[in-house]
């Protein structure tokens, strides 16, 4: 494009530009050559400008689903009362933490959320459990962020893999369509996750490094990797078709939506600080308040937490992960997310 001042004199940086096709040659060179072809430049051209709306589509996507984890995750903390986990006026069963910690936690690893979406886009592997190494470098990251923020107090390593996957399983879905689907996103997470469990629990017996691999070895539950290994199943069995009867994210329908969740989760937070028995009186307490949903019910669950000193932090996660879903499929017109 030439450019020219008012009296239509062309306009010269005095500088010898590469032609924008080749890059080998000044570009005047090419053009009083006729060194190429018009069809080549033509879709060279289209070539060019597909890749440019394709970045910005994807970062359009990018920041997008960041905003929306960082929501689901938010509203997860911000609810109140919640059974034996931090909200507004409590720690619950936590003496190290409080809400400001928690979303003191959140602004830092949020900060990485785009790029997780992006590992999605640029994974073109046949097997998606190769994408698991970047993935555990990027959360590994995220975790330094998050003990840097909360002055090495663990607030959230759970939801940082939970929700690591699904950005990963967004990107990676959008980056082959314009829509989300339900079960292609869980496809993605199982498969990303394929045998999860037996590389990293049955095969790795003796480790017991994290509260997860220790509750493994006591009793034998999954935890988060078991979840993930099944695509979310208590998310898309439980967590999701509870909330999505409601129109709104209000405190009543998340509530109602934890309670659905953590009456049907192996919550292996609450397993690391008691027993199996304690877990299923825990579990029980929750389907009685979720079906004669009133205060009282709610308040005895409240009570039994803080009597057995529990936190529900894995039930917790997966709210936020359910949140998480529900904001996506809003984002749409209830079936599709459309960019």
């Amino acid at each position: 494009v030439d450019l020219n001042d008012q009296q239509g004199n062309s306009v010269s940086s005095g500088k010898s530009k590469l032609c924008f096709f080749c890059r080998e040659k000044p570009a005047i060179e090419c053009r009083r050559e006729r060194a190429h072809d018009f069809d080549q430049l033509r879709s060279f051209m289209f070539l060019v400008m597909d890749k440019y709306c394709r970045t910005q589509r994807e970062e359009r996507i990018a920041k997008k689903l960041s905003e929306l984890a960082q929501q689901a995750i938010l509203a997860e903390i911000s609810l109140t009362p919640k059974p034996g986990l931090v909200d507004q006026v409590s720690s619950g069963s936590h003496a190290d933490m409080d809400f400001q910690t928690f979303v003191d936690s959140t602004n830092a690893i949020s900060l990485w959320f785009g790029e997780l979406v992006r590992e999605g886009f640029a994974f073109h592997e046949k097997d998606l459990t190769q994408a698991l190494p970047r993935l555990r470098e990027i959360g590994l990251r995220m975790e330094s962020d998050m003990f840097e923020a909360t002055g090495n107090v663990n607030t959230q390593k759970g939801i940082i893999f939970l929700m690591g996957l699904s950005l990963f399983a967004c990107g990676k879905l959008l980056g082959q369509g314009d829509h989300f689907q339900v079960e292609e996103f869980r496809s993605i997470i199982k498969a990303t996750c394929k045998d999860l469990v037996k590389n990293e629990m049955v095969n790795a017996v003796g480790s017991g490094k994290s509260h997860g691999e220790k509750i493994f070895l006591k009793y034998g539950f999954t935890g988060a990797r078991g979840e993930a290994e099944s695509g979310f199943s208590t998310v898309f069995n439980f967590g999701l078709p509870q909330l999505i009867q409601s129109k709104e994210l209000n405190d009543e329908a998340l509530t109602q939506c934890f309670l659905a969740i953590a009456a049907s989760n192996n919550d292996t937070n609450i397993l690391f600080r008691s027993n199996p028995e304690v877990l299923y009186a825990f579990r029980k307490l929750c389907k009685i308040a979720l079906e004669d949903f009133n205060l009282a019910n709610y308040v005895a669950l409240i009570d039994f937490c803080k009597h057995e000193n529990i936190s529900p932090g894995g039930s917790a996660d997966l709210l936020a992960v359910t949140i998480f879903v529900w904001l996506v499929i809003q984002a749409g017109d209830q079936k599709h997310f459309t960019f």
